[in-house]
């Protein structure tokens, strides 16, 4: 739970994303996306509306609620924005990124490591920070494919990163059925890999080694199935994703896999 290195993920990936944005014509911003009734500018609406939000204090209902009443939650702060000129758009989305990047910053290293519950689980404090690493490149990503454009394949590690140790606390202790210890392989970066033990909060890189089952594949394929893009048994199908060892303990894990 690196401070330095979760603040520099965020300012990275509004860069990115604000370099994207500006490439594009005025009208490429009304594209649908495959998210039910979002736009590319609602998507723009929903980064700048969660980072006013969090730097205002006004998300913390529902970040200490259900996933659900967030998702909810998300769709009511899009009226009063969704159909502003792009040039406001963009100049908010810089502004409140910065702002954002400022209150990370000033958040104390001790309270990254504090333990809380919250609509991941039970983990670091910190966490609920560098979720908008995770989120921002996710949303990118929604933009890119309602575009036809391929998904990013660089500079994964910190989404990576907070994924798998996600994973940890909000996915593999709620795994149904017997134990078994199941290590993720990330392939195209240099993150290592992680193991967890099924149904308990233990989890880590030193937990991979001696694994009950090994799920292997590409990163940013990993990524977009665990946030709901994607199946994951459409890319074990197609051969993207690969299991060797304990399918049963694999497959459990990622039926129960889901972090938006």
């Amino acid at each position: 739970m690196n401070k330095r290195d979760i603040v520099r993920s965020i300012q990275a990936e509004r860069l990115r994303t604000l370099a994207f944005l500006e490439s594009l014509e005025p009208t490429k911003w009304d594209q649908p996306t495959a998210l039910p009734g979002w736009r590319i500018r609602e998507v723009v609406v929903h980064l700048i509306t969660t980072d006013r939000a969090a730097v205002t204090g006004k998300i913390l209902p529902q970040v200490f609620g259900s996933m659900d009443k967030l998702e909810a939650w998300n769709d009511r702060q899009l009226a009063g924005w969704k159909d502003r000129p792009t040039e406001e758009l963009l100049e908010a989305l810089n502004k409140w990124g910065r702002r954002f990047a400022m209150f990370a910053r000033a958040f104390p290293q001790p309270l990254y490591r504090i333990k809380l519950p919250s609509m991941l689980g039970k983990g670091e404090a910190g966490m609920l920070i560098w979720v908008r690493t995770y989120d921002e490149w996710i949303h990118r990503q929604d933009m890119r494919r309602a575009l036809g454009m391929p998904d990013e394949e660089v500079d994964l590690e910190p989404v990576a990163e907070f994924l798998l140790h996600a994973i940890g606390f909000s996915t593999s202790p709620n795994v149904p059925g017997p134990p078994a210890r199941v290590a993720i392989s990330l392939e195209g970066i240099t993150v290592p890999e992680w193991g967890y033990e099924l149904t308990t909060p233990n989890n880590g890189p030193e937990l991979a080694a001696n694994a009950d089952a090994r799920i292997t594949a590409p990163a940013p394929a990993f990524v977009m199935a665990a946030a709901g893009r994607d199946a994951f048994d459409d890319l074990w199908q197609q051969g993207v994703l690969k299991i060797e060892g304990d399918e049963d303990g694999a497959r459990r894990l990622l039926a129960k896999l889901r972090i938006v």
